[in-house]
């Protein structure tokens, strides 16, 4: 069975990444806070997926395509 797994994307460039990820959203968060001082929070996201790593690269680019879209 997946669990939920949390991953910070970080947008640098105008391409999203992941960069941390945990199965719990309070570390993920924490690491986001970290981020918060150097990058705008407009590029910082939290992203839930399955725990597989494809789920998470599904993820990710799914929001490199809406870049396209603005």
């Amino acid at each position: 069975m997946t669990q939920r797994y949390y991953t910070l994307a970080v947008r640098e460039d105008g391409v999203w990444a992941p960069q941390y990820g945990a199965y719990s959203r309070a570390d993920v968060h924490e690491e986001m806070l970290d981020y918060a001082e150097r990058h705008a929070l407009k590029d910082l996201r939290i992203i839930v997926t399955g725990d597989g790593q494809a789920a998470i690269d599904a993820a990710i680019a799914r929001l490199n395509a809406k870049r396209g879209a603005k």
